[in-house]
């Protein structure tokens, strides 16, 4: 009998290697169970159940393993991987943690808790785990692969495509791991070999829709759209429902000015998603509306494109930015992992904002009453982060406007960030939990300069004369065309105003050079400070540290050393938490400050 059922076990094994699951189960019928009575056999008809996805069969199975022979590691391995599957995580560790008390030489069951442990966020657990496995079968490259997840999850892209460069030594025909090393190279600035990669991924797997929709967004970014259209096609052809690739694809026809199929590519995406809450979700809608305004109104439509063309101008290129803030908020972002955030735009501190550009073009939303009263209708400003070019990240005059800590000049702190590092983390927060997919969000997180009124014009310092003289015309060009508004249109595009009327200023503030980041909040959820009189309006981005370059510290602040040396040790922890090797200036200003 005991010959038998070994002779079973390795042909289980061999349908494992294969993936024929099904084949499996069908091999082990309850019968053949109930004769045998071998706790090794419901284990392995557990997991096979497990590998199709079928949580409820695998976990009574797995039970009946465990029941059989508490000694059995594989029982506790494969309710483990139920449990798991099922999302009941702490469940799933502790069953884990017993098949590793019980057979602590074996791979799996490391590999495997240090999954867990991952999604429990216990990093360092993990990556222990994952060490162990590795050491116990080093040629296997799916420990690899989901180390590299890992990483990647953490934004340690470069270790991250060690682990992926391990994974693709081992098994040259992992597909998926040339798509994640893809995306990897991709927000490193190395397109070409991403699309490599991708095209590797592909011919592996010609219909891994995965890989054809992240190449198109490649493509959309180099503007080879037609290379990208035919991408995001072939996706669908695979997967009609798949729906990341409908809201991708209505950026590029939006891109092209088709905004008929753009509208369209949208509607389907939220049909696809009707019961969903995240933040893609509230974009699609927001641009569905905006959509349906620019089809139905050449007015609206033509004001859009002159909006779009200043913004153009107005790009903020540049690899750094820096921002002045107080010592409290740089102790709370820094030292307490706080998430930057960004002020609604009415709450800034100079009253005059948001109103130069809407002076210029004369334009308000104000009604006559009945009772000959003025009313003025609110309109949703939206979210502002200030920012200056790197370039000035130790300056007086910035010192003694910004660099404050409650009115005292001079006693704060200048945060010095990488731009794309920031928008990548940015796009990665509000995307979807997906790891081997691209997420899309058309330049909602871009960084603009700010441009200052002198008399009549508009000035933007370090931006050509032609491009200055370019941005007054389409300013004229906008006046004129809201001047022709009824005010019932202009109630229409107060919003679409909104993403540059807070980039403009008055001359008087032309030193500082003012770079801006404007957010309109959709997909963000808004928190109200009730401790604030009166209350203030806020979202909340991203955790801070990931994306330091350089900390300097004001030339007033006292014991300066301290606050660098309190800075320095939190970013060396905070890098092995998050298994980053990355070196921070920190900068102690000397300036001669009256």
């Amino acid at each position: 009998m005991e010959k038998i059922e070994n002779e079973l076990i390795l042909e289980i094994d061999k349908l494992k290697d294969q993936k024929q699951f099904q084949k499996i189960i069908d091999l082990l019928p309850e019968k053949l169970l109930e004769n045998y009575n071998n706790a090794t056999l419901y284990a392995l008809k557990a997991r096979a159940f497990m590998k199709l996805g079928k949580c409820e069969e695998a976990k009574n199975y797995a039970n009946k393993a465990i029941e059989l022979d508490p000694l059995n590691f594989m029982g506790y391995l494969a309710r483990g991987n139920a449990l798991h599957l099922n999302k009941a995580f702490k469940e799933a560790l502790s069953d884990y943690n017993i098949a590793i008390s019980l057979n602590p030489n074996e791979y799996l069951n490391y590999y495997n808790r240090a999954t867990i442990n991952s999604l429990l966020k216990n990093y360092d657990n993990a990556f222990e785990d994952f060490e162990k496995s590795i050491n116990l079968n080093p040629n296997n490259a799916l420990i690899f692969y989901n180390r590299a997840l890992l990483l990647q999850s953490l934004n340690n892209y470069q270790r991250a495509l060690e682990d992926y460069n391990k994974a693709i030594s081992i098994d040259k025909n992992y597909y998926q791991a040339y798509n994640n090393r893809a995306i990897l190279l991709y927000k490193l600035k190395q397109s070409e070999k991403a699309i490599k990669d991708l095209d590797k991924a592909i011919d592996l797997n010609p219909e891994y829709k995965l890989a054809y929709n992240n190449r198109a967004i490649i493509f959309n970014k180099l503007k080879k759209y037609d290379k990208a259209l035919s991408d995001y096609s072939e996706a669908i052809r695979i997967d009609k429902d798949y729906a990341s690739v409908y809201f991708n694809r209505a950026i590029l026809y939006k891109n092209l000015g088709k905004n008929i199929y753009s509208l369209d590519d949208y509607k389907t995406y939220a049909k696809l998603n009707e019961f969903a809450s995240d933040s893609y979700i509230k974009i699609a809608l927001s641009e569905i509306k905006d959509l349906e305004e620019k089809i139905s109104n050449e007015w609206y439509e033509k004001i859009s494109l002159i909006v779009t063309n200043i913004k153009k101008i107005l790009l903020f290129d540049d690899g750094y930015l820096t921002h002045y803030t107080s010592l409290s908020s740089a102790k709370a972002i820094i030292l307490g992992n706080s998430p930057l955030r960004l002020s609604e735009g009415a709450y800034l501190n100079d009253t005059s904002e948001g109103t130069e550009l809407l002076n210029f073009i004369n334009f308000q939303i104000k009604n006559i009453t009945p009772e000959n009263t003025i009313e003025e209708q609110f309109v949703e400003r939206p979210f502002i982060g200030s920012f200056v070019s790197s370039k000035k990240h130790n300056d007086l005059t910035l010192w003694r406007m910004y660099g404050k800590e409650i009115d005292t000049e001079a006693k704060g702190c200048a945060i010095t960030i990488n731009k794309n590092d920031f928008i990548n983390f940015l796009e990665d927060k509000l995307s979807p939990e997906e790891d081997e997919e691209f997420h899309q969000i058309d330049e909602k997180f871009t960084f603009y300069r700010v441009a200052y009124k002198a008399k009549d014009k508009f000035v933007v310092p370090d931006i050509s004369t032609t491009n200055n003289r370019r941005l007054n015309k389409l300013l004229v060009d906008l006046k004129k065309n809201v001047g022709d508004l009824k005010t019932v249109q202009k109630d229409r595009i107060a919003q679409l105003l909104n993403d540059i009327t807070y980039l403009f200023k008055s001359a008087e503030y032309q030193y500082e050079q003012e770079v801006r980041l404007v957010v309109q909040g959709v997909g963000f959820e808004k928190t109200i400070d009730m401790l604030s009189i009166p209350p203030r309006v806020y979202i909340s981005l991203i955790d801070i540290v990931p994306v330091l370059e350089k900390i300097t510290i004001g030339p007033k602040v006292e014991k300066s050393d301290e606050w660098a040396a309190s800075f320095n040790y939190h970013i060396k922890k905070c890098n092995r938490t998050m298994y980053v090797q990355k070196n921070i200036g920190i900068v102690i200003s000397h300036l001669p400050f009256k």
